[in-house]
């Protein structure tokens, strides 16, 4: 294999140092296989890791694969927002521009040090699944749970659950068998994402098993972007919230969610150059 250049990035950077999602972007994929994307993103063994093809004749900048170490996405927020500012450097692309993954294409844009993708409007189907069984499946007090959880969709369908406390977004210790069992969306993939709102912050937490155990993400923009379609099918307008998750982690992450006065939804955050090299393998 000759040698690919790739750049490490920390998607939605809280300011510090080590604040953020840490993502690889591999800049150009061309000679890679499928199966070797998967190798790497396995041996990087980072949330996820983005590979970078040509753009196609519908104007696209880039065509972007997203792997985890266990398997492909067809959309993440944080690798496309990290793959855009990497790309944006390099290629002098400019502070708009539109990208391509597996769900479709993603438009992203730049403001006041902000990367943002556009999100397309969401499309909702109810979970079977009870709030106070959903709170039993996250380890919380009965009442704990807000509401019906509802699977929401704007181009990685995920488990939104709304709790009652940022205290119990904090407290939340989910059971693998019941994540399983309640939030499961296909076999091998079970997600919850938990949120509560006051005052312009959101503080989120973002569960799913992989390889047997529950692990939680430190940054998820496609959950945040569920959110916020969420909230605009619900009549949200004029929306600009802070996003708090990785604390729990030791990982903090900010992210920005907006909603225009027309109901688009944006999501954003910093992004910090880390690292850049050659792999290989």
């Amino acid at each position: 294999m000759a040698a690919l250049p790739y750049c490490i990035v920390n998607v939605f950077s809280d300011g510090s140092r080590f604040g953020g999602n840490p993502l690889a972007v591999f800049t150009d994929a061309r000679k890679l296989r499928d199966d070797e994307m998967q190798a790497i993103a396995r041996q990087f063994n980072l949330a996820e890791t983005v590979f970078v093809l040509p753009g196609e004749a519908d104007g696209t900048a880039a065509r972007l694969r997203i792997f985890t170490p266990a398997t492909e996405l067809p959309f993440a927020g944080h690798p496309v927002l990290g793959a855009a500012a990497v790309l944006a450097a390099q290629r002098a692309l400019g502070p708009a521009f539109t990208l391509r993954c597996n769900a479709g294409p993603i438009g992203v844009y730049e403001a006041d040090g902000h990367w943002f993708l556009w999100v397309p409007t969401a499309t909702l189907r109810p979970a079977a699944l009870s709030a106070s069984d959903a709170a039993a499946m996250l380890g919380l007090a009965e009442g704990a749970v807000c509401g019906a959880p509802q699977w929401v969709n704007t181009g990685s369908e995920q488990l939104l659950i709304r709790v009652s406390s940022r205290d119990a977004v904090r407290a939340a210790r989910p059971d693998l068998a019941r994540l399983i069992a309640g939030a499961t969306l296909r076999p091998g993939r079970s997600i919850a994402y938990l949120w509560h709102a006051a005052e312009g912050v959101a503080t989120v937490r973002y569960f799913y098993v992989q390889d047997g155990a529950v692990l939680e993400d430190i940054g998820t923009g496609s959950a945040c972007a569920n959110l916020g379609g969420y909230l605009a099918l619900g009549g949200e307008r004029d929306l600009d919230w802070c996003v708090e998750q990785g604390e729990t982690a030791g990982r903090p992450n900010r992210l920005r969610l907006c909603i225009d006065a027309t109901g688009q939804v944006s999501v954003g955050g910093r992004v910090r150059a880390m690292a850049d090299g050659d792999f290989r393998g």
